[in-house]
């Protein structure tokens, strides 16, 4: 039977989550080589067998047919262009780039490489998620919709990711999963309005603030994040969903051993429950990687590709641009 040989670059963070999936499927899979600059990455290596371990990551290119692009946002673009162009198949964690430049030049070596380019853009695998979108593409909240999330945190416990120059903080890299998926339900955006600041004088990266996203549709995402509180504070939340039909609200407080989350649909005083697995997140990586192995295989193509990460690249962007200047930005203004 044929394998597909992969590579790991970077070797921990999200990697403990892509591992496992991969193998599962050592019937299709050689897991050959990982490639990290931190030598205490080696033990999650050894801990799955992969053979090769180096630090520089173009040493395991010549190894593989595909690779797995876990490393901080600001090198994305160096890696993922090597790669494609050594014709490799790609799965590179969201978001896309940095930078706009970036993300083109990505985008532009992916459309002469012989091999395909997947972002991690996991809620397209999530049945939680899923479940909401056809509820909303069935018409049971009515048009349009406007979907709430606020979120209170301290923030990953790494640096980088509240760096502006390396992982560009919540509004790029935590809230991007929101405007994909948004744009995924609702179709394209026309504009953003966004008011940032940071409140954490350790990061240089807007870490608190609320961010508009208007979609050709008539439909908004409103995202009210921060990552900058104290590590430990307690803070409030809201994840929901409003239309002229009703509203979409998932259920809080679930059981550890509950076997399905739930979601309610309030349609005036009549209501209905939505179930999904527990884990549905836990589930969406899974296929997410089983994905990547079918695209590696050519079996299929990656539901979330070079347009998808564009596209959220722009929203992204447009909001740190809209941060910064106070002012509306139209998704047209930024290429």
């Amino acid at each position: 039977m044929q394998k597909v040989k992969v590579g790991i670059i970077g070797a921990g963070g999200i990697s403990t989550v892509h591992l496992p999936p991969l193998k599962e499927r050592l019937d299709e899979v050689e897991l050959v080589a990982a490639a990290d600059v931190n030598p205490a990455a080696k033990a999650l290596v050894d801990k799955y067998g992969i053979p090769n371990f180096v630090s520089d990551y173009r040493q395991i290119l010549p190894l593989v047919d595909a690779v797995l692009i876990n490393v901080p946002t600001h090198l994305h673009a160096q890696m993922t262009i090597k790669a494609l162009k050594a014709d490799k198949h790609v799965f590179l964690e969201k978001p896309m780039t940095r930078t706009m430049e970036e993300a083109n030049a990505v985008a532009a070596a992916a459309a002469e490489s012989k091999g395909q380019l997947q972002i991690g853009f996991v809620r397209r695998f999530d049945d939680e998620w899923e479940g909401f979108r056809q509820a909303i593409l069935a018409g049971e909240l009515g048009r349009p919709v406007t979907w709430r999330h606020v979120a209170t945190s301290s923030g990953p416990d790494i640096r980088w990711f509240t760096e502006d120059q390396q992982g560009g903080g919540p509004f790029l890299d935590g809230a991007i999963h929101n405007y994909d998926f948004g744009m995924y339900t609702f179709g394209p955006v026309e504009w953003v309005f966004a008011h940032l600041r940071t409140i954490n004088p350790n990061h240089t990266a807007f870490d608190t603030g609320t961010a508009t996203v208007h979609f050709e549709s008539g439909d908004e995402l409103m995202v009210a994040w921060t990552w900058g509180v104290p590590a430990g504070s307690q803070g409030g939340g809201c994840f929901d969903f409003l239309g002229p039909r009703g509203t979409l609200l998932p259920k809080a407080d679930l059981s550890l051993d509950a076997a399905k989350a739930q979601f309610t649909i309030y349609q005036g005083k009549e209501s209905r429950i939505v179930e999904s697995p527990r884990r549905a997140l836990d589930i969406g990586y899974k296929r997410q990687m089983n994905e990547f192995v079918d695209v590696a295989l050519g079996k299929t193509k990656p539901r979330a590709g070079i347009r998808e990460g564009l596209d959220s690249m722009r929203v992204s962007l447009a909001i740190l641009q809209s941060g910064k200047t106070g002012n509306k930005v139209y998704l047209s203004e930024i290429r």
